[in-house]
């Protein structure tokens, strides 16, 4: 009886150890409620923003055109009179769909540190940045010094979502055909795991992570993944960031669909044929002919 009592306890552990392990690798066996994570992402950053502080004086004497490495500290001891973070940033809104296609509020923080002098990108474009990614224990998950193109819609929507908060750099060619830039603009976002990997863990981030991310934006090119004249920023139709409107249900995306409204006359014939920068409208219903099958 007693051999049986030890096996039942060791099995007993090695169940809460395996249980843990499956969550640490993202392998949970029901996802979190997104109502009930938002809450406790958000009172995490906030501690974070109120208690941190980052290198702004080292940004301030830095040159337009130098990378500077974004360190963030502690306020306290001889930083303690230090500005904390929660009084450098903007609050911002998003709705994120849960598992039940539900829309959830959620809340992210964008710093701005740089202005920049060019245009911003959109969250659908193709960007030229350097960045830095963070835990909020300041683990370094990710990380490029060397500028690298990436597109946007292929990130996660913290990442994309700080895109229009960014300006673009000023730029010259040199005669070995390689580029300086200058005045680029830098950003950092904080952002709740609902808008990172949330349940998935992804190697060094263990699931239900809040996320920093740090982008130099050098240059950017507006997209139009599937070339049929649209921008890729405007096959948002309902506007909601996931890019998933499917206006003919045929399994396409309009951002990658020549024909958005699967009527056999390919969007870029009816998008804007007057070039007068309105989407056509030849019935008059309020349906651009690019999305009116009729």
């Amino acid at each position: 009886m007693k051999y049986y009592k030890f096996n039942l306890l060791v099995l007993f552990v090695l169940f809460m150890i395996f249980s843990c392990e499956e969550e640490r690798l993202g392998f949970v066996s029901q996802v979190r409620d997104y109502n009930e994570q938002k809450t406790t992402d958000n009172d995490s950053i906030l501690y974070f923003l109120n208690t941190m502080f980052y290198n702004y004086e080292e940004y301030e004497s830095s040159g337009n055109n130098e990378l500077v490495d974004f360190k963030i500290d502690t306020i306290q001891g001889e930083n303690s009179d230090k500005t904390p973070l929660i009084d450098m940033v903007q609050e911002i809104s998003f709705s994120v769909r849960d598992n039940n296609e539900d829309y959830v509020d959620h809340k992210a923080y964008v710093l701005q540190i740089r202005e920049g002098m060019g245009d911003s990108p959109t969250v659908a474009d193709s960007v030229f940045v350097t960045y830095k990614g963070m835990l909020l224990n300041l683990y370094e998950f990710d990380k490029t010094q060397v500028p690298i193109w990436l597109e946007s819609l292929t990130v996660v929507k913290g990442f994309s979502s700080l895109m229009p908060y960014l300006k673009s750099a000023t730029y010259q060619i040199n005669s070995d055909g390689t580029y300086d830039f200058d005045n680029f603009g830098t950003a950092a976002i904080f952002f709740p795991s609902a808008l990172g990997y949330y349940s998935r863990a992804q190697s060094a981030i263990p699931p239900y992570s809040p996320l920093i991310f740090v982008v130099d934006l050098h240059t950017f090119n507006q997209t139009d993944h599937d070339g049929d004249s649209v921008p890729s920023y405007l096959e948002d139709i309902d506007s909601n960031r996931y890019f998933d409107d499917d206006t003919d249900d045929d399994g396409l995306p309009n951002y990658r669909d020549l024909d958005d409204d699967g009527d056999g006359v390919p969007t870029r014939q009816e998008y804007d044929i007057n070039n007068d920068g309105i989407p056509d409208d030849s019935d008059g219903d309020g349906t651009p002919d690019y999305l009116d099958d009729n």
